[in-house]
């Protein structure tokens, strides 16, 4: 029963990656696209990367708790911890991009919060249909 248990969170929690990580393809074409066509500066395309990073933590957490699902502040929570990690473990192997630990722990820290908040609210939603038992 335990067994089963965890390969359903480990799931929840591998849907609410692929999710997060496609919100973040997607954003980031629109982004490329904003860049060309508006002509932004540098510091609105740093804003608006860090919105796209709290928008993709939503989706994922949203994908992985889902309304009315359990556990929805740790497995938010870990989605947001594992997300940010992973975007800047792959950051580090594909560019020279330079972070220094400070820098590296408040985004884990605000993936860990905005995944822990998003996955609590999404587990307190209603239920789209009635689970049963």
């Amino acid at each position: 029963m335990a067994e089963q248990s965890r390969r359903g969170v480990v799931a929840a929690l591998l849907r609410g990656l692929a999710a997060a990580v496609g919100a973040t393809l997607v954003g980031m074409l629109i982004l490329a696209a904003l860049v060309v066509w508006a002509a932004l500066s540098d510091t609105a395309l740093g804003a608006l990367n860090q919105a796209l990073k709290l928008i993709a933590i939503a989706a994922g957490v949203l994908c992985a708790v889902r309304p009315g699902g359990e556990r929805g502040l740790v497995k938010g929570a870990c989605v947001g911890l594992i997300y940010i990690a992973l975007g800047y473990g792959v950051c580090a192997i594909f560019s020279d991009l330079l972070v220094t630990p400070s820098m590296l722990a408040l985004e884990l820290l605000m993936g860990l919060g905005v995944g822990a908040l998003c996955g609590a609210i999404t587990a307190n939603l209603r239920p789209l249909r009635r689970r049963r038992a």
